[in-house]
């Protein structure tokens, strides 16, 4: 006769980090809790972090073309590559901790309460910050507009929009160098235009999306 030899699937590990002052960070995801504990930190900090991840700068101020999927935007115009598992991302935040001298307490488990990330759902926000939403049911909100903005051209690619030769004010929207102040790296050789008001970016991002036959949803917030 067949026992009950049904196991239950592993939690997931979380990483919980409390500051000296109390506040605790623990989101579900485990990229989004490291990132939450660096804009705690600072961008002020971020050139003394000396991580490396395969051989490349943990934290930086470019897009590594080879890792575009693993770099996610943090503040300020730094990105973090997430591409390490949780087990190194805890290994890393006591590393960062220690060499700033932080007094963090970092922990790793499975049952910790996980908090809602006011950067991936709808909530009580300050105007005029982008919330995108793909099909794939994908939530793009970052600190900033220019984040979000950056992050949506990457998810909907680079090489397809220039292919496309979309346009913006009469301009190709993505060109091979610079040729105007308003725009800025995205890719190795590649430059994109950025619009100047949170209206213009999901306006924009609605014509790639019609262009590239993406479903998406966008909410100024």
């Amino acid at each position: 006769m067949e026992t009950s030899s049904l196991r239950q699937r592993a939690k997931r590990k979380l990483i919980r980090v409390t500051f000296p002052d109390g506040k605790v960070i623990c989101y579900g995801n485990v990229t989004d809790t490291f990132i939450a504990v660096l804009r705690e930190i600072g961008s002020e900090r971020f050139p003394d972090i000396k991580l490396e991840l395969c051989h490349l700068p943990m934290l930086t101020r470019e897009v590594y073309p080879r890792y575009k999927e693993w770099i996610k935007p943090v503040c300020d115009g730094w990105y973090f590559n997430a591409q390490s598992n949780t087990d190194q991302k805890y290994i890393q935040l006591r590393s960062i901790s220690d060499s700033l001298n932080l007094g963090l307490n970092v922990e790793i488990g499975e049952d910790f309460e996980k908090q809602d990330n006011p950067n991936k759902a709808c909530g009580t926000k300050s105007r005029g910050k982008l919330m995108v939403r793909f099909s794939d049911g994908e939530y793009i909100a970052n600190q900033n507009t220019l984040d979000t903005f950056l992050e949506c051209l990457w998810k909907m690619g680079i090489d397809d929009i220039m292919r496309k030769g979309i346009e913006w004010g009469g301009k190709p929207l993505i060109t091979s160098y610079k040729v105007s102040n308003r725009q800025v790296q995205v890719d190795t050789n590649r430059w994109a235009i950025i619009p100047n008001t949170t209206k213009d970016k999901a306006k924009l991002l609605r014509v790639l999306a019609v262009h590239l036959r993406f479903n998406i949803e966008i909410t100024i917030i």
